[in-house]
C-alpha cells in the first residue's frame, strides 16, 4: 500500500514539475495581432518561432478563438494545418454567453521548417448559419477571430535542434546593464544592444530594461563594459584577453547561492572593447557566428550613411510584406505599411507596381480590385476575363503622411446560381518580390520639422553630443531609442547598423562638428547649448508658448516639472536635433518620453518643438518658425503687453467716452418714451 502511494506521489510531483517547467510564447510576443476570418470560408497563416532548446515533440499549440454566436455547429468547423498538412478539425460551437473556445494541437518535429526555427500554422474555417453554405455567402454574421493570446505551450530539451548565432543569443534577453561609472563607449554599447533587442522583438512596444551595476553585483541580462569595470564574479569566468582583443560570450556566473546565465560584451582594454562594440553593429558578423563565444581581433566602426536617391524603388517584401495565399468569399485583403522617413520628403510622384494572380471567374461571378491609401479608395478595376493584374498605379501624393498604409483588396462574389451550380472558393496572391513602390522627385522643404527625422540624419554623417553629467544617469535607453529609430525603417537584412559617433559636449565645439548633422542630448544648462543661435526656444529663461497671433497661452514652463523637450532646426548649414530635460525631473524619463515620440504619426504635422512627459503618453507639438512671436520669456513683454503699456491711458479715455455716450443715448430715449406717455 505504501509503495502504491509512493508511486502515486512520484507521478503527481512529476506531473506538477512538467506543468511548471512549461513556458508560454504568445502570438502577441511574436508580433501578431488579433485576426479574423469573415465569410463562409477563409484562412489565416502564422510562422511561429521555435528555439533550439524547445522540445517540439512534447509541446502544444493552444489556439484561442472567438466565434459568432449564430453559427450552425453542424456546418461550421475549424481546420488546423501544420506545414500545410491538415492535423486537426473541430466543430464551431459558441453560446450567447461564452463565444470563446480553445483548440489544443500537439506538435511534432516533422512539421518544422527546413531551418528548424519556425512552424507554419494555418487556421482555416468553413461556416454557415443556415443548412446550406450558398445562402450565407454575403452574410456578415459568419465570422471567427483568432486571438493573439493564443500561445505555444513549450517544454525544454537538453538536446538542441540547431545552434544559435551570437545575434540569437542576444535576442534571448530583454535587459542590458552598463557600469555605474559609464563612459561614451558604454553608452554606445548599451544603445546598440537596446536596438538589437527591440529589432528582434515581435512588437515595437516591447519593454527593454536598462540599468547599471557595481563591481560587487551580478545583474541578470546582458552585461557590458571594459574588463576592468566588470563585476568580480564575471571576471572570474571569462577567458584572459590579449591587449586590443574584444569578447562577446555567454557565461554561467555564480552569484551567491544562485547561478546566472549572462551575456558579456567586453574587451581587454578600450581598444578591444571598441572592437566588440563595432562587431555588434555588424549584422552580418553576429548573424553568421554560430557559437556562444566570439573573440574579436578586428572590428571597424559602423557610421555609414544611407542615400535617398530619386527615384527610390522598394519592394513590398522590403517593407515587411510576406507571400500569402488569400482564400475565401467577399473581401480578401493584404495591408502594407511604409514610411516616408526612408525618402525624407513628400515625393512629387509615387507609383505602385502591382503583380497579382487570382482564380478565374465564372460568367456570372463578380470580382473587383480595390487599392486603398491611408483608408482612401484610390483605384478600382474589374477582374472579369483575366487571371492576373500586372500594372502601374499612380498614388496621390497629397494623401501621404509620414507613416502610411497601402491596402490591396480583392472582392469576389459568386453568381446567383451558386446553390444550383455548386460552390467554388476564390483565391488571390500578391507577388511581394516583384510588386514595388517607386518614389520620384521631392517637394521643396522650406521648413525643417520632425518629419525630417530620422532620414535627415541618415543621408548625412551625424554625431551624437552628450552632456558629461548624463553619463551616469542611465540614459542608455534614450541612446538606444535614437539608434533604433535611425535603423528601424530599414529592411532587416541590412549589413551594418547606422551608429553615429558619440561625443562629449565638453570635448568639442560647433566648429569641430562642421559637416555633421547633430543629435544633442544635453542638460538645459550645459554651456554647449549656447552654441546654437537658431534655437526656436531658448532655455536660459522660463518661457511660455502661445498658440497663435491672438496670444492665447497654451503651455508654460511651469506646467510640468518632469518633462523633456526636443527641437529640430538648422544651424550653420547642418540639421540639429536637440533633446533636453526641463526642471529637476528624472533625466532618464524626461529624455525617453520625448525620444519615443520623434517618429510617431503625430510628427507628420509641421512641428519643430516637442514637449512630452509620462513616458511619452502626454505630448505637445508646436510649430515655431523663425519669424514667430509665439514664445515669450519671464521678464520679457510680448507685443500685447507693450501695446498696453504705450496706449493704456488713451484706451481708458476712449472706453470712458464710449460709456458716457451710451449713458446719454439711453437717457435721451427714456425721456422721449415718457413724453409719449
Amino acid at each position: 500500500m505504501k509503495s502504491k502511494f509512493f508511486l502515486f506521489l512520484v507521478a503527481l510531483l512529476s506531473g506538477i514539475g512538467t506543468v511548471f517547467s512549461q513556458t508560454q510564447r504568445t502570438f502577441e510576443s511574436m508580433g501578431y495581432d488579433d485576426a479574423s476570418i469573415i465569410g463562409i470560408t477563409g484562412s489565416l497563416s502564422y510562422f511561429l518561432k521555435i528555439k533550439p532548446d524547445d522540445n517540439v515533440d512534447q509541446s502544444k499549440i493552444v489556439i484561442n478563438i472567438r466565434a459568432s454566436q449564430v453559427l450552425n455547429p453542424n456546418n461550421s468547423m475549424v481546420i488546423v494545418y501544420l506545414k500545410d498538412e491538415p492535423v486537426f478539425t473541430q466543430r464551431i460551437i459558441a453560446s450567447p454567453v461564452d463565444t470563446m473556445f480553445t483548440i489544443v494541437v500537439p506538435m511534432n518535429k516533422k512539421y518544422l521548417q527546413p531551418d528548424a526555427r519556425f512552424v507554419k500554422l494555418k487556421v482555416s474555417a468553413k461556416m454557415s448559419i443556415g443548412d446550406e453554405y450558398c445562402k450565407d455567402v454575403d452574410n456578415p454574421a459568419c465570422w471567427i477571430a483568432v486571438k493573439n493570446s493564443s500561445y505555444l505551450a513549450l517544454n525544454s530539451d537538453e538536446v538542441f535542434t540547431y545552434k544559435r548565432s551570437i545575434k540569437e543569443w542576444i535576442e534571448e534577453f530583454n535587459s542590458v546593464y552598463t557600469p555605474a561609472n559609464a563612459d561614451l563607449d558604454d553608452l554606445t554599447c548599451g544603445g546598440i544592444i537596446y536596438t538589437l533587442l527591440k529589432q528582434g522583438a515581435g512588437t515595437a512596444n516591447q519593454i527593454i530594461y536598462t540599468g547599471s551595476y557595481s563591481p560587487d553585483t551580478v545583474p541578470s541580462g546582458i552585461i557590458t563594459g571594459v574588463a576592468a569595470k566588470l563585476p568580480v564574479a564575471v571576471k572570474q569566468v571569462i577567458p584572459s584577453l590579449a591587449q586590443g582583443q574584444g569578447l562577446i560570450m555567454m557565461a554561467r556566473v555564480n552569484a551567491g547561492l544562485v547561478s546566472k546565465l549572462v551575456l558579456v560584451v567586453t574587451g581587454a582594454d578600450a581598444a578591444g572593447y571598441k572592437k566588440a562594440i563595432n562587431t555588434l553593429a555588424s549584422n552580418k558578423r553576429i548573424s553568421g557566428a554560430f557559437s556562444d563565444r566570439m573573440l574579436i581581433n578586428e572590428g571597424l566602426p559602423s557610421n555609414v550613411s544611407v542615400d535617398n536617391p530619386s527615384p527610390l524603388i522598394t519592394t513590398l517584401e522590403d517593407i515587411g510584406g510576406t507571400p500569402v495565399l488569400m482564400e475565401g468569399i467577399g473581401g480578401l485583403r493584404q495591408k502594407y505599411n511604409f514610411s516616408l522617413s526612408e525618402f525624407n520628403a513628400i515625393p512629387n510622384r509615387l507609383t505602385f507596381h502591382l503583380e497579382s494572380y487570382f482564380s478565374v471567374l465564372k460568367p456570372d461571378d463578380r470580382g473587383f480590385l480595390n487599392i486603398y491609401l491611408n483608408q482612401n479608395l484610390i483605384f478600382n478595376a474589374s477582374l472579369m476575363d483575366r487571371t492576373n493584374f500586372i500594372d502601374d498605379i499612380d498614388l496621390k501624393p497629397y494623401l501621404l503622411s509620414k507613416f502610411n498604409s497601402l491596402e490591396v483588396e480583392f472582392r469576389f462574389h459568386p453568381g446567383t446560381n451558386i446553390c444550383k451550380d455548386g460552390f467554388s472558393n476564390f483565391f488571390a496572391f500578391v507577388n511581394v518580390k516583384s510588386s514595388t513602390l517607386t518614389f520620384s522627385g521631392e517637394r521643396e522643404n522650406k521648413f525643417y520639422s520632425f518629419f525630417n527625422f530620422p532620414a535627415e540624419f541618415r543621408k548625412v554623417p551625424s554625431k551624437i553630443i552628450v552632456s558629461p553629467s548624463l553619463f551616469g544617469s542611465n540614459i542608455v535607453s534614450s541612446v538606444g531609442e535614437i539608434l533604433y529609430q535611425l535603423n528601424s525603417p530599414i529592411k532587416s537584412d541590412y549589413n551594418k547598423l547606422i551608429i553615429p559617433q558619440l561625443v562629449a559636449a565638453d570635448k568639442t565645439t560647433l566648429d569641430d562638428l562642421r559637416g555633421f548633422n547633430l543629435i544633442a542630448l544635453l542638460q538645459k544648462n550645459d554651456p554647449f547649448v549656447k552654441s546654437f543661435s537658431n534655437l526656436p526656444v531658448q532655455y536660459d529663461r522660463d518661457f511660455q508658448l502661445y498658440k497663435d497671433s491672438k496670444n492665447v497661452l497654451t503651455y508654460s514652463i511651469n506646467d510640468f516639472s518632469n518633462s523633456g523637450m526636443a527641437q529640430i532646426f538648422r544651424e550653420k548649414g547642418n540639421t540639429v536635433l536637440l533633446v533636453t530635460s526641463l526642471g529637476d525631473s528624472s533625466r532618464k524619463d524626461a529624455f525617453e518620453s520625448v525620444i519615443k515620440n520623434l517618429s510617431t504619426q503625430l510628427t507628420e504635422i509641421e512641428s519643430n518643438v516637442l514637449i512630452a512627459n509620462s513616458n511619452g503618453i502626454s505630448k505637445y507639438f508646436f510649430k515655431m518658425p523663425e519669424d514667430s512671436n509665439s514664445v515669450s520669456y519671464r521678464g520679457e513683454k510680448n507685443k500685447l503687453a507693450i501695446f498696453w503699456e504705450n496706449y493704456k491711458y488713451l484706451l481708458l479715455f476712449i472706453l470712458l467716452g464710449l460709456v458716457l455716450i451710451a449713458f446719454l443715448l439711453v437717457r435721451n430715449r427714456v425721456r422721449k418714451s415718457q413724453e409719449i406717455v
